[in-house]
């Protein structure tokens, strides 16, 4: 069967996407006009227009009245905040989120005791007090493991993790909450923490990963048990 080609928008969008993503059009630089767009590719300027709008609703680009069309900068939040809506829209069990988190942030951590810098550990020691401090109180303990994680994302040094996985933290905070358990098992978790913190303080990859992967196995049990709860109640 013959694949039925593309409209010659796309194909026009596409060729300048390229250009785009391999710098041949750096960030904030000027596009060529329409004009020249139609002479160079040997389109109409309707094809040009139509492929002008397809590049700007996918972020590549922006237009600005008496400037012309710019590329846009990359932006990871723009990203972010996409995946976060999808995740949302889909409504994903939380069994299928937490499947990612410990297939992502068991290497996070390990990359997290590679990179990390001292500015990173004093962030992680920070959150770590907070979360010593306040175990009755779900949302200052809540706000702070979350910071706790979010800094060893960022000590990974990957920005495509970063973009990952922060909605999916967020959504997670919620089920946090719901889990929230009581001080007794708030130590337990906050013991796992600091382990992890130890791990990744020694540059002990291997270590800093499997004690992530226990502490993610536990969180995961502690939720399954908590919906077990809630599903007999309702």
């Amino acid at each position: 069967m013959i694949k039925a080609r593309p409209p010659l928008h796309r194909e026009v969008a596409e060729v300048l996407s390229e250009r785009i993503l391999s710098g041949q059009f750096p960030e904030n630089s000027l596009l060529p006009t329409e004009r020249e767009l139609c002479e160079t590719m040997g389109v109409s300027r309707t094809v040009v227009r139509e492929a002008v709008k397809f590049l700007e609703s996918r972020g590549l680009i922006r237009i600005e009245r008496g400037r012309g069309m710019i590329v846009q900068e990359a932006q990871s939040s723009a990203v972010s905040e996409t995946l976060k809506l999808a995740l949302r829209r889909h409504d994903h069990a939380i069994e299928h989120l937490m499947e990612l988190r410990k297939i992502l942030e068991v290497g996070m951590a390990a990359l997290a005791a590679k990179r990390r810098t001292g500015e990173n550990l004093e962030s992680m020691r920070q959150y770590l007090s907070i979360m010593r401090a306040k175990p009755g109180e779900p949302e200052g303990y809540i706000d702070a493991d979350v910071q706790f994680h979010t800094e060893i994302l960022k000590a990974a040094q990957n920005p495509v993790l970063l973009v990952l996985l922060e909605p999916v933290a967020e959504l997670l905070r919620e089920s946090r909450m719901e889990s929230f358990s009581g001080s007794r098992m708030v130590k337990l978790r906050t013991a796992q923490h600091e382990e992890i913190f130890e791990c990744i303080v020694a540059r002990d990859p291997q270590g800093a990963a499997e004690a992530m992967s226990r502490h993610l196995g536990d969180t995961e049990r502690d939720l399954a048990r908590r919906q077990r709860a809630k599903a007999r109640k309702n």
